[in-house]
C-alpha cells in the first residue's frame, strides 16, 4: 500500500490533480502515515529535490478536531517550493490553492528531541520572517489528518519576506498580523494563535522530528503554522500578511 500512496501522491503533485485520501479505502495509523510520508520524501529527494526545512499543520484545536487528530502534524517542505515575498505563481499549479500567513523561522544551529523546550529553540534560531504558506488540498473527497500527513500535509510552496528579524526583547505571542486578500482586510489577529507562542510550535516540530529520528539543520526554514484563517485563492488574487515588528510578505496568484 505504501508504494502505491507514494506514487498516487507524486502524481497528483506532478499533474497537479486530485487523488482520493487513503481513508477511502483504510484509515492510516499515524505513525503509518508518517511512514508513507517519508517515503515520499526520500523518493521527491532521489529525483533531485532538496529538503528547505520542515512545517507544523493544525496547530489549534480546531483544526486538530476537524481533521481528527489530537496534537500538531508536521512535513517537509523543498527548496524549489521557496519563494520571494512579491513572487507571482500560477494558480493553474494548484488543485485548490490556499494561503495561510505564518512566523517562519531560519535556524542558526541544529535542533532536535527530545526534551526540546520554548527557551532552547530560541537560543538556536536565527531570526524570523514574515511567511505565506501556499498550501494545495490535492485529496478529492473528505479527508482526514493521516490522509494528509502521508500527503506532506498539503505542501506545495512558502513566500519569504525580506529582512530576518532577530528575536532578542521580541514576545512573538503579541505579533500582530494583519491579513488582506486583494486589497481587503480579511482577518486580523496576533501569533497567539500559533500554540500560545510560534517558539512552542517550534519546540514541537524540534521533539516530534527527533522521535522520528530526524532533526533541525542550520539554515532550515521552520514553518510554525497558521495564526489567521486559511484563504482561498484564485487568479487574478494577491494576499498580503503585515505584521507588527517581522514586516510584510506577499504573493500574487496569476
Amino acid at each position: 500500500m505504501s508504494d502505491d500512496l507514494v506514487k498516487e501522491c507524486i502524481g497528483a503533485r506532478d499533474e497537479a490533480r486530485p487523488h482520493r485520501p487513503p481513508s477511502e479505502t483504510r484509515r492510516l495509523s499515524l505513525s503509518e502515515a508518517y511512514a508513507v510520508q517519508d517515503r515520499l520524501r526520500e523518493t521527491l529527494v532521489g529525483r533531485g529535490e532538496c529538503v528547505a526545512g520542515w512545517k507544523a499543520g493544525f496547530t489549534n484545536k480546531a483544526g486538530q478536531e476537524a481533521w481528527q487528530v489530537s496534537e500538531p502534524v508536521c512535513a517537509f517542505l523543498l527548496a524549489s517550493g521557496v519563494l520571494s515575498s512579491g513572487a507571482e505563481i500560477g494558480a493553474a499549479r494548484f488543485v485548490k490553492p490556499g494561503v495561510e500567513a505564518e512566523v517562519a523561522f531560519v535556524m542558526k544551529h541544529e535542533l532536535a528531541g527530545p526534551g526540546v523546550t520554548a527557551t532552547r529553540a530560541l537560543q538556536a534560531v536565527e531570526g524570523a520572517l514574515p511567511a505565506l504558506e501556499l498550501i494545495d488540498f490535492r485529496h478529492s473527497g473528505k479527508a482526514i489528518g493521516t490522509d494528509a500527513v502521508a500527503e506532506g500535509v498539503y505542501a506545495k510552496a512558502i513566500v519569504l519576506g525580506g529582512a530576518l528579524t532577530p528575536l532578542t526583547g521580541i514576545d512573538l505571542a503579541l505579533e500582530g498580523l494583519v491579513y488582506e486578500q486583494s486589497g481587503v482586510v480579511v482577518g486580523t489577529a496576533t501569533a497567539w494563535e500559533v500554540m500560545g507562542n510560534p517558539l512552542n510550535s517550534l519546540a514541537w516540530i524540534a521533539n516530534h522530528l527527533g522521535a522520528r529520528g530526524l532533526g533541525l539543520r542550520a539554515g532550515d526554514v521552520v514553518m510554525t503554522g497558521s495564526v489567521s484563517k486559511i484563504l482561498q485563492a484564485k487568479a487574478g488574487d494577491t494576499v498580503r500578511a503585515t505584521f507588527t515588528r517581522l514586516g510584510s510578505v506577499s504573493v500574487r496568484f496569476a
